[in-house]
């Protein structure tokens, strides 16, 4: 849960610009920038793996505490030796506009992750705000002043720990957040994340959640630039044919089930009729559905026009800027004008 907590907190932290600046620390952040933290004895390497105004990749790998006991000398040399100890290692995109977690790809089990229940909350974390906490509020160090006296307390920060090590006269700005009241364990909880003020890092240092008993914190016990990755991208899924195309009275529709980060589709009829296919761009009009669903309409003029009587074809349908993950019909249907 506190996994994927963070990874929750920190799309709430994108999407919040108008009270919480975070999009200007990511103006400095860098492919390679990372992050990592330790909670519940997991210790869990974050780095962003791409970013851009629409979405941000991070990859995420997570190793029992007692395993990396001792700290690697090297992130890069751990990850180059394929994270030894590691219980798992995946890849997440956020899509910063929509609010929602697009894909999740785990290397470890190679295969791509739908959601469980406890992160059914993401929809509900990805509204929270995010509000300053002001300095007379900040957790001091050593107890509380007694009645009438001032109190002269320092504010207490985080250890700041960049490249193997801890920098000292660290300072911090502090937001916080509560959950709302939806009868989870969370419910009616406060959240505290701590940034650190020089922007090592774009990503928060400390994050701590009270709760009735006790109060959970993950902490940040490194942090650096220029990680090198073993994997290229984020595998994506390829959309795939519902059904069989449908003739309709003002022409065809073809459904597909796609992944909400594909936004725009070419649409191609292949003449599969002679040994050197033809291909034609069709003009189309998309519809979204429910879910993942997503219609295309094709006009029969537009048909009549492109399409010859008596010729083979297969429709294909190809991502807008991910031409890698084009699907085509199986079977080639005949066409034949009216």
């Amino acid at each position: 849960m506190i996994r994927w907590l963070f990874v929750c907190l920190l799309a709430v932290s994108f999407l919040q610009a108008a009270e919480f600046p975070l999009l200007q620390r990511l103006e400095k952040a860098k492919t390679g920038d990372y992050i990592v933290l330790e909670a519940n004895q997991t210790t869990t390497l974050l780095a962003i793996r791409a970013l851009s105004p629409r979405s941000i990749v991070l990859e995420e790998i997570s190793a029992p505490s007692n395993v990396l006991k001792k700290k690697p000398a090297s992130w890069a040399e751990w990850i180059k030796n394929k994270a030894p100890g590691h219980t798992s290692w995946s890849m997440v995109e956020i899509d910063l506009k929509d609010r929602q977690i697009l894909e999740c790809y785990s290397f470890s089990r190679s295969a791509w992750l739908t959601q469980s229940p406890q992160e059914s909350l993401i929809a509900t974390l990805l509204h929270l705000p995010l509000v300053p906490i002001k300095a007379d509020k900040r957790r001091k160090i050593g107890s509380p002043p007694l009645d009438g006296e001032p109190d002269r307390r320092q504010i207490w920060n985080p250890p700041l720990i960049y490249n193997g090590q801890k920098l000292d006269n660290a300072i911090f700005d502090v937001y916080e957040a509560e959950w709302p009241r939806d009868g989870s364990e969370l419910g009616g909880k406060t959240v505290c994340l701590y940034f650190d003020r020089d922007k090592h890092s774009p990503l928060p240092y400390w994050i701590q959640v009270e709760t009735t008993h006790v109060t959970a914190s993950m902490r940040a016990i490194d942090s650096g630039k220029n990680l090198p990755s073993r994997f290229r991208s984020l595998p994506r899924r390829v959309p795939e044919f519902v059904g069989a195309p449908v003739k309709t009275k003002s022409g065809l529709r073809l459904s597909l089930k796609s992944p909400k980060y594909y936004k725009e589709f070419e649409l191609f009829a292949v003449d599969v009729t002679n040994r050197e296919k033809q291909i034609y761009p069709i003009p189309h009009s998309l519809i979204s559905g429910e879910g993942e669903l997503i219609t295309i309409n094709v006009e029969a003029s537009e048909l009549h026009e492109m399409l010859q009587s008596g010729h083979k074809y297969t429709w294909l349908v190809v991502p807008v800027g991910y031409t890698e993950s084009y699907t085509e019909t199986p079977k080639p249907f005949l066409w034949t004008s009216p």
